[in-house]
């Protein structure tokens, strides 16, 4: 059921709602969908949000339109490239909700045995270490540490830290991924953590690392570690 009480726009809840029913076989590949006065009457919503949320499906992928004749299920998942995948500003976007990146901390620094091991970089050498408080509609949703190879200049400096560092990767560096490594473990939230997610000693928080390789290296570029509550997690990392 869709809650006009919730921070996320009306025609968002929406478009979740109905990916679920393709996800979950309710509509399938190929079948017609019902119309938007249907859909107006089965959520109690207007046109307009209903044919917000169409559209979204239609540029992911997921329906497909025949002129005249009505909207269509074209696939179970949403067709989308790399940047999906690694980046929380495209994740939120998508779902219609306003991100903030406040950068803490960006400092050059020669990582000690121990960081080497998390960095997985067999070599010493220096890197650019930048902390960032990540927002979703001013709310502190995750606190995220980057570790960035020295190897393409200071990034501190080359690129606006408030940005997405997917799109930085993908797009401004023009870096072609090789692979990514990820690994997730749930944890009890530090007294920092919590004070700076505004959580509770009873809310979990998932601990996200993940090593992004490019092309002709052997060793990870990038090196990220993701703080986010475990309830909030729905959004795609």
């Amino acid at each position: 059921m869709l809650d006009r009480y919730n921070y996320i726009p009306l025609y968002i809840q929406l478009k979740n709602e109905l990916v679920e029913k393709i996800k979950n076989g309710i509509w399938k590949v190929g079948d017609k969908i019902p119309t938007e006065k249907e859909l107006m009457d089965e959520y109690n919503v207007g046109r307009a949000t209903v044919r917000e949320a169409l559209s979204k499906l239609v540029n992911e992928g997921y329906l497909y339109k025949k002129q005249g004749i009505g909207t269509f299920v074209a696939r179970t998942q949403p067709s989308l490239g790399f940047e999906p995948l690694i980046s929380l500003t495209y994740s939120l976007n998508a779902r219609g909700i306003n991100p903030k990146n406040i950068p803490v901390e960006n400092i050059k620094m020669a990582p000690d045995k121990a960081t080497l091991k998390r960095l997985k970089w067999k070599s010493q050498y220096d890197c650019y270490y930048i902390k960032r408080i990540r927002y979703a509609e001013n709310i502190p949703i995750a606190v995220e540490e980057s570790y960035f190879s020295t190897e393409y200049g200071n990034i501190g400096e080359k690129f606006d830290l408030t940005g997405s560092f997917a799109k930085m990767i993908l797009k401004d560096l023009n870096l072609n991924i090789k692979k990514v490594e990820q690994v997730i473990v749930p944890r009890v939230p530090s007294i920092k953590e919590r004070e700076i997610l505004n959580i509770n000693e009873d809310t979990l928080v998932l601990d996200l690392e993940r090593w992004i390789y490019i092309q002709d290296k052997n060793e990870p570029f990038y090196y990220l570690n993701f703080i986010i509550p475990e309830n909030i997690y729905m959004i795609n990392l």
